[in-house]
C-alpha cells in the first residue's frame, strides 16, 4: 500500500513530465517558425522559371519574404526583380499555348505582365538607392528598363480587354500603368515615348473607365489629356465627366469654372447651363443668372432653356412681368413648354391676388366698378395657363388645381368649380 510520501512523489514527477512536454512542444513549434532562407526562396524561384511550374506559389513566398527586418535595398530589389521574371515566366507559358493554339487564359496573360512591369518599378526603386557607402550600384536597370518596352504594347491592349468587357475596375491599373510609367525614373530621357500616339487614347480611356468605377480621383488625374485627345462630338461629355466628378470630390472652386469653361465651349450642351442656374437659384444669385443667359442668349436665339431660366429668376424677384415676357419667349419657340407655361400661370395669379389685396370694394366708390372689372381680367388672365397645363399633365392635379379653384371661384364659374371642388376631394 502507497503511503502519502509516493504519492506526492509521483505526482511531481508527473507534473515535471508534463511540463517537460509542454517546453518541447513550444521549441518544436518555434522550430518550425523559423522562416526559410532568403537563398533557398530566390534559389527555388529560379527552379520554378526553369521548370514552369510553381511560379505563383514562389511570388507569393517572395511577397512575404520582402516585409521581412533587416533586409539590405540590394536583397529588396533581388526579391522584385525574381518577382518580375517569375511573371514574365507565367506569361511567356500562356503565349506558348496560344502559339501552339491551345486554350490559354487571355486574362492571365494579360496580369502576368502587368505584375511583371509593377514589379520591374519596385526593383529599380530599391536597385537605385544608395548603398551603406553611399554609392548606387543598378544591377536591374537595363534589363527592367527592357522589360517595360517590350511588353508595353500589351499593357495597353491589356487595358482595352478588359474595357471591351465593360470590367472598369481591372482595366483602369493598365492604362494608368501605361502612362504613368513615362514618369518613372527608369525611362526617363526616352525621348521616343514622347510622341506615342497612344497616350492620349489611354488617357481618354482610363477617364471613362475611372468615371464609371466611381473613382473621381482617378478620372481627374487624366481628364485633361483625354479632352484633348477627344474627338469634337466627345469633349462635351468629357467636360460633364469632369464637373461631375469635382463635384464628388467636394472642389467647389474647380466646380465652378468646369461649369463655366463648359457654357463657353459648348454652349449646345445643356448640362453646364442648368447645373449653374441651379446653383444660382439656390444660392439666391438671381443677377448671376440673368447675366449669363444673356451671355447664352447673344451667342444662341433659338434655345427655349435660355428664356425658361430667365423667367425663373424673375420669378424668384417677384418680377411678374419680366417673368411672364420670358414665357412668352419661350412659348413662340415651344407651344408645348410646360415650365415655361406654370411659370406665367404663377406670375398672372400673383397679379391677380396682388391687384385683390389693393383694389376697392367700397360700392359707394367709382372706382370699385372699375377694379372689379380689372380684377377679372387678371384671373381671366391667370385661367389659360392653368388650363393649358391641364391639357399637357391631365395626371398632376397638384400644378394645377387649386390654382384653378381659386380662379373658378373669383371669375363665378360654378360648373367649373364645383367639379374643380370634387376632383380636390376625391
Amino acid at each position: 500500500m502507497l503511503n502519502f510520501a509516493s504519492v506526492m512523489r509521483r505526482i511531481v514527477f508527473l507534473i515535471l513530465f508534463m511540463l517537460m512536454c509542454i517546453v518541447a512542444g513550444a521549441q518544436k513549434k518555434e522550430k518550425q517558425k523559423e522562416p526559410t532562407p532568403l537563398k533557398t526562396l530566390l534559389r527555388e524561384a529560379k527552379t520554378a522559371i526553369k521548370n514552369g511550374r510553381d511560379q505563383a506559389k514562389s511570388v507569393k513566398a517572395l511577397q512575404e519574404a520582402v516585409a521581412r527586418a533587416g533586409l539590405t535595398c540590394e536583397e529588396k530589389a533581388e526579391i522584385r526583380f525574381m518577382q518580375s521574371s517569375l511573371n514574365v515566366s507565367m506569361n511567356d507559358g500562356e503565349n506558348m499555348k496560344a502559339y501552339l493554339k491551345q486554350n490559354y487564359d487571355t486574362a492571365s496573360f494579360f496580369n502576368t505582365l502587368l505584375d511583371a512591369s509593377r514589379y520591374a518599378l519596385m526593383c529599380d526603386s530599391m536597385d537605385t538607392a544608395p548603398n551603406a557607402k553611399g554609392k548606387v550600384k543598378a544591377r536591374y536597370r537595363t534589363k527592367n528598363r527592357d522589360l517595360l518596352m517590350r511588353h508595353r504594347a500589351n499593357i495597353y491592349a491589356g487595358g482595352r480587354f478588359y474595357l471591351r468587357k465593360n470590367d472598369y475596375a481591372k482595366a483602369i491599373p493598365f492604362f494608368t500603368m501605361y502612362i504613368d510609367m513615362l514618369n518613372e525614373p527608369l525611362l526617363a530621357g526616352n525621348t521616343s515615348l514622347l510622341a506615342d500616339t497612344l497616350l492620349n487614347r489611354s488617357s481618354f480611356y482610363a477617364t471613362v473607365a475611372a468615371y464609371n468605377n466611381n473613382q473621381p480621383d482617378v478620372a481627374l488625374r487624366y481628364i485633361e489629356q483625354a479632352i484633348e485627345a477627344a474627338d469634337k462630338s466627345q469633349k462635351p461629355n468629357l467636360q460633364e465627366y469632369k464637373v461631375r466628378c469635382l463635384a464628388a470630390v467636394g472642389d467647389s472652386v474647380n466646380w465652378l469654372d468646369a461649369l463655366y469653361d463648359g457654357c463657353e465651349s459648348y454652349p449646345l450642351h445643356d448640362y453646364f447651363f442648368t447645373q449653374l442656374m441651379e446653383y444660382f437659384d439656390q444660392t439666391e444669385k438671381y443677377d448671376y443668372g440673368l447675366e449669363l443667359a444673356d451671355t447664352m442668349l447673344s451667342r444662341v436665339q433659338d434655345i427655349p432653356l435660355y428664356w425658361y431660366c430667365k423667367s425663373v429668376m424673375y420669378l424668384r424677384q417677384n418680377d411678374n412681368d419680366r417673368c411672364i415676357a420670358m414665357c412668352d419667349s419661350v412659348l413662340n419657340r415651344d407651344s408645348v413648354h410646360v415650365n415655361a407655361w406654370r411659370n406665367k400661370g404663377v406670375c398672372m395669379l400673383n397679379k391677380a391676388i396682388e391687384f385683390g389685396e389693393v383694389a376697392c370694394y367700397d360700392m359707394h366708390n367709382p372706382r370699385c366698378r372699375e377694379d372689379r372689372k380689372k380684377l377679372q381680367r387678371y384671373y381671366q388672365d391667370a385661367r389659360l395657363p392653368f388650363e393649358r397645363l391641364r391639357q399637357l399633365l391631365p395626371e398632376r392635379k397638384d400644378i394645377w388645381a387649386s390654382a384653378l379653384y381659386r380662379i373658378y371661384l373669383h371669375l363665378n364659374m360654378g360648373k367649373e368649380f364645383d367639379e374643380i371642388e370634387k376632383l380636390l376631394k376625391g
